[in-house]
């Protein structure tokens, strides 16, 4: 804007706010409208001076400004022009202290000069003061225009900052809907996954119900078996003992008639054994968390068989003949391939199996091994040259170094804090949900787990660390799930 379309634009604001000072000044005590009313030819005056000019009048009452006149003397309160008068007064009041701001306070001269030391406006009385202290003193409106022009600069980073804070704003915004869509679509999952989990655990409750009712079953039988035998005992060793009473109370020839046979049923009776049928249940029985029942019937249906691929393996691994268990070899045994598959940098092995979905666990044997990694890699990572295993390179690991610093490849890494070291660990995999938990097997405790949205095929990674003498030597060891039983 140049000056002269600042002093226009001054001048007709001041012309605007001289027409509101008329508009809202009552035309016969030329203040501003008091308590104002409107009579029938539209003008507005203070409700006490057309009072006072129309006193003496009977009929035919004129307007102070137009002269119309009316038969009768009416007026009606206008609320509109209260408004109109306060937002002249408070237009005014800024007008005052305007000019009152652009007057020095010491001299009351106009401020016509900037001191670019004291960054401050200053009059000429001033300016020469400042000058006399080696000041760079400079015309107001000269370094007006140099701050108009860096207030401009200023304008498009500005802009460009709202532009797209209102963007995130509208992104926002939007986000309710679509977190709404995301539970929904959760709550169903979690509805169907508990629906097939309380029909795998009816299906449990009514095999453990039945095996209990044929255990009770046999247990009677038994029982009752049991009850017949002791009966007919017993009623054999009071047969024996009539039969012993009687012959003692018989004498001579009698009495040694046949005792010899008494003698020995009585003999009998000492070795005789007296059993009784235990109603103690099978361990299957005893009390056991009811968890562990859904647990094991899931467990089935995740575990997956795990297999080294000698394809993927850097040169420097030796992998066991089933496949199952890898370690680090300071001398490569053999001249491999330079497969796109293979590792050539990292020394480090993929599973014969990958996942595009689903859920999936196993477990690796880690022993007392001082460095390891075990964990999950994207198909496209790079498998040549050096790279930084993380999330955002597609690994997602927990590792062991120096014996007891463990982590997780977060950027930056994640310290873990282990409180017993494990000699198994468990990974379990769910890919639609981003989950990629690691578990400790040796007292069953969480160790960490990833979040993040996979895209590509996941296959499971096992680094075994270089050896380091003896401590690192042993292999690491895909093996069975554990069975909590």
């Amino acid at each position: 804007m140049t000056e002269s379309d600042a002093g226009g634009s001054a001048a007709s604001t001041a012309a605007a706010l001289e027409n509101l000072q008329a508009e809202a000044s009552c035309s016969v005590c030329l203040e501003y409208l008091k308590d104002p009313v409107i009579i029938k030819c539209g003008h507005n005056f203070c409700k006490a001076c057309i009072t006072h000019w129309w006193k003496d009048l009977r009929w035919n009452f004129p307007c102070p400004v137009c002269r119309k006149t009316s038969r009768h003397q009416s007026f009606w309160p206008n609320e509109q022009v209260v408004s109109m008068v306060e937002i002249t007064k408070q237009l005014e009041a800024v007008k005052e202290k305007t000019r009152d701001e652009s007057l020095c306070s010491q001299h009351h001269e106009a401020l016509s000069f900037f001191c670019s030391e004291d960054q401050e406006a200053v009059c000429v009385i001033c300016a020469s003061s400042h000058t006399q202290q080696a000041h760079t003193v400079v015309p107001l409106d000269d370094v007006t225009q140099e701050y108009k022009e860096k207030l401009q600069k200023c304008l498009e980073p500005l802009e460009q900052k709202l532009q797209e804070i209102t963007c995130c704003k509208a992104s926002e915004e939007k986000k309710p809907g679509e977190l709404k869509g995301l539970v929904e679509s959760r709550q169903q999952q979690i509805l169907k996954e508990f629906e097939e989990l309380h029909r795998q655990l009816d299906e449990e409750q009514q095999m453990l119900l039945s095996r209990l009712e044929e255990e009770e079953q046999d247990i009677l039988q038994r029982l009752r078996g049991n009850a017949a035998h002791l009966g007919k005992r017993h009623r054999d060793l009071v047969y024996l003992s009539a039969e012993v009473e009687g012959k003692s109370l018989q004498s001579g020839f009698d009495m040694l008639k046949d005792v010899k046979s008494t003698l020995e049923k009585c003999e009998k009776v000492k070795t005789m054994e007296v059993t009784s049928v235990s109603t103690e249940l099978e361990k299957t029985f005893s009390n056991f968390p009811y968890q562990y029942f859904a647990l094991r019937r899931i467990l089935k249906h995740l575990i997956v068989d795990v297999t080294l691929d000698p394809e993927t393996a850097h040169p420097n691994l030796v992998l066991s003949k089933d496949r199952k268990s890898v370690k680090f070899v300071e001398r490569r045994l053999q001249d491999l391939p330079d497969t796109p598959q293979r590792f050539t940098f990292y020394p480090c092995v993929l599973a014969t199996v990958g996942f595009t979905s689903g859920r999936h666990y196993w477990e690796v044997e880690v022993g007392d091994k001082t460095h390891w990694e075990v964990g999950v890699c994207q198909d496209s990572v790079n498998r040549k040259g050096k790279l930084t295993p993380f999330p955002e390179t597609g690994y997602w690991h927990v590792r062991l170094w120096n014996g007891d610093t463990y982590a997780a490849t977060t950027t930056p890494f994640t310290p873990l804090h282990i409180k017993v070291k494990p000699k198994h660990v468990g990974i379990f995999l769910d890919y639609e949900a981003g989950m990629l938990s690691f578990y400790n097997i040796t007292d069953r405790s969480h160790i960490y787990t990833f979040t993040d949205t996979f895209n590509e095929k996941l296959w499971p990674l096992f680094y075994p660390g270089i050896r380091a003498g003896r401590k690192n030597a042993a292999p690491l060891t895909i093996r069975p799930p554990t069975d909590w039983e």
